[in-house]
């Protein structure tokens, strides 16, 4: 019997090591063709051979093989400012993320429905039905599919429906309103709206959100994302960049033509705001200037963020989106472990901020 476990257990290992070598060198080819279309679509200048020898040398130094330098060319050529300890993508997702965060977590406590267990003790949106793999909930109680459309036809208020598992990029998040069975979202009714998403998806409130915020675009939820890092010392705030959607967007998504800007740390906004374009911006779509612009409980908010993280410590790099209500309290949106979108850097600075080498020396053990 110990002979046998013995063998299984070196097998299983080594099986494990050859898995994990192809998914680094399967993420690092995918990270790449990425950033190489991009770079085709925006036709940005190369960096001087100075920022080049500066990237790949700082890199080196510190255990890594930068194998291009395409992503801090594409940071660089949109903000206008070098940083050679910009993270790319072909680092961080196959190398940085798997090591620090247990992946293998990620399916279950990512579902949007069980983030309601998970941080009961801050605020949420007001779930209003929630369907978990198939059976409908109101309030931690299973109810009947009738009982769900009557809890969505008595709620007179607009409503924002999506997936819970394996989401991301704002997919098939939409706002709609009811009137009696009927929605506003193709004139489905409800039942078929539910047929539409299947199952594992949650029904909730939209949030009135702070007039700040709104001012900047009223018809998308604007979030911040906050990056926070959990190591003995406890939990530090990496970067925050606050994310407006594009006039007419119900989402803030930079990918769905949403903007990025940075923030100080006393709240204000930075000035600048960033879109997926290569574009800078100085004003919101509703022609406020961003530099104007001072977050509501900036401190109470990083409080939460940091707060929040002691209660996931599977994962020690977490990308939060944070909504503001309408009386400026944060508001806990989603969070974000097995797909953290880094070009936030464009607005921010480097991803991992002042501990990137800390993070980095992590990344190798």
């Amino acid at each position: 019997m110990y002979i046998y476990h013995y063998i299984k257990n070196k097998y299983v290992k080594r099986g494990m090591r050859a898995y994990r070598a192809y998914r680094q060198f399967r993420d690092g080819i995918s990270a790449r063709r990425y950033m190489r279309s991009l770079m085709r679509k925006h036709n940005f200048p190369e960096l001087s051979k100075d920022q080049i020898d500066e990237a790949k040398s700082y890199y080196k130094s510190r255990g890594y093989n930068l194998i291009n330098t395409y992503w801090h060319q594409y940071y660089t050529n949109i903000n206008g400012e070098f940083h050679k300890e910009y993270m790319p993508y072909d680092i961080f997702n196959p190398i940085i993320n798997p090591r620090l965060n247990q992946i293998k977590q990620s399916p279950a406590l990512l579902d949007k429905n069980f983030t309601y267990n998970l941080f009961k003790d801050f605020n949420q949106p007001k779930r209003i039905v929630q369907n978990i793999n198939g059976f409908y909930f109101i309030n931690d109680t299973i109810v009947s599919l009738n009982e769900a459309v009557q809890a969505c036809k008595n709620y007179k208020k607009p409503l924002i429906i999506k997936p819970t598992i394996e989401t991301g990029g704002g997919k098939m998040v939409n706002l709609f309103a009811t009137d009696g069975e009927k929605t506003s979202l193709d004139n489905l009714c409800i039942k078929d709206l539910f047929k539409v998403y299947k199952k594992d998806f949650i029904l909730q409130e939209c949030l009135e959100q702070s007039d700040v915020l709104k001012s900047l675009n009223p018809s998308s939820l604007n979030t911040l994302r906050v990056v926070s890092y959990l190591n003995d010392e406890g939990v530090h705030i990496l970067n925050s960049v606050l994310r407006v959607g594009k006039d007419g967007c119900v989402t803030d998504n930079f990918s769905t033509g949403g903007l990025f800007c940075g923030i100080k740390e006393n709240g204000d906004l930075k000035g600048k705001g960033y879109n997926s374009k290569g574009g800078v911006v100085e004003m919101s779509y509703t022609g406020i200037p961003l530099k104007e612009c001072k977050i509501p409980n900036y401190i109470a908010l990083k409080d939460m963020v940091k707060s929040m993280h002691f209660v996931v410590p599977y994962f020690r790099i977490i990308s939060w989106d944070i909504g503001i209500d309408k009386n400026n309290t944060p508001c806990l949106i989603e969070y974000n472990t097995a797909r953290q979108g880094i070009d936030l850097q464009i607005a921010a600075g480097p991803y991992l901020g002042k501990f990137t080498d800390e993070i980095l020396a992590i990344g190798l053990e």
